[in-house]
């Protein structure tokens, strides 16, 4: 474990300014807050394509893209997730799913909400473990990386793939979510709601140090900083929550950046956001090997 443990860190270590860069680009004034059904939104697929080709991912459908249709208050709207496999070895027929949305705000007012945080830190972070996956000698399961739309709408680029999943729902195992993961702030804390849904998840984080200050949340409601949240229903976790999958979902606390103008990529510490990945990955290689009749019973007690 102590081996494994120090790959990581080294990996970490040039993960970091890629994961830096990731959010740069994805928050960069040119992708203006990245809002569905935008050029916005258009600039940030072709990112994320590219970043996914260059990793060497496969691609389900043409240019990894996967549109939907949902309805918002009285208007119809079309949202395009992307999805990327990565195919493991010893349990190929067993998905992990990653989601990240990487929509945001867009334009308000003549100001562009370019969510470093929200969420171009978790699309970034998918990247980065897609990349440290692809080191590995061959991962038991087999993954897909979901940069979901919509959510900031209500969710629906994680409905849309529950409701019409590329591989049967039944061989997913379990959702990993990622959902604002660049800024610590003063406690350094990384907060972890549902780790309740994988019996073993906490009492493996009690046994381990971790970089960050690593927090579980055991109540569905409760504040995020300031702000009152339903960490039950907050992010792309909930859809797959909903249909009785295990589900992980990693964010930080609140900050007053949160859904402003201001949340901006100079604002993020590098320092922070490395051991953030650090200790993400020590948790997705330990769920790796974990064996398929322990997602199995957990996916029986729903």
């Amino acid at each position: 474990m102590l081996l494994l443990v120090c790959s990581v860190a080294t990996f970490g270590l040039h993960a970091a300014s890629d994961l830096l860069h990731d959010i740069q680009q994805l928050s960069d004034d040119r992708m203006s807050g990245r809002k569905t059904a935008t050029s916005g939104a258009d600039q940030a697929r072709s990112y994320i394509q590219q970043r996914f080709f260059a990793l060497g991912l496969t691609r389900l459908k043409a240019d990894f893209q996967h549109p939907f249709h949902y309805r918002s208050g009285f208007s119809d709207n079309q949202g395009i997730n992307l999805i990327a496999e990565l195919k493991g070895c010893s349990q190929p027929e067993a998905y992990i799913v990653m989601t990240a949305h990487y929509d945001h705000l867009g334009i308000i007012r003549g100001k562009i909400y370019n969510g470093a945080d929200d969420n171009a830190s978790g699309v970034a972070a998918m990247l980065a473990l897609a990349a440290l996956l692809k080191t590995q000698p061959c991962p038991h399961y087999s993954y897909l990386f979901v940069a979901t739309d919509a959510e900031e709408d209500g969710l629906y680029g994680a409905k849309a793939f529950v409701a019409s999943p590329p591989v049967p729902l039944q061989q997913v195992v379990l959702n990993l979510n990622l959902d604002m993961l660049s800024r610590g702030e003063r406690q350094n804390k990384l907060y972890l709601y549902g780790a309740f849904s994988l019996p073993g998840v906490a009492d493996y984080l009690k046994t381990k140090d971790f970089a960050v200050n690593l927090k579980l949340r055991n109540r569905s409601k409760g504040l995020r900083g300031q702000q009152h949240i339903d960490w039950a229903n907050a992010s792309d976790h909930a859809p797959f929550r909903r249909a009785g999958i295990p589900f992980l979902f990693f964010g930080v606390d609140g900050h007053s950046q949160y859904h402003t103008p201001q949340d901006d990529w100079q604002r993020i510490n590098p320092d922070y956001l490395q051991r953030v990945f650090t200790s993400v990955s020590q948790v997705v290689l330990w769920l790796d090997q974990q064996p398929p009749e322990w997602y199995r019973a957990a996916r029986k007690t729903k």
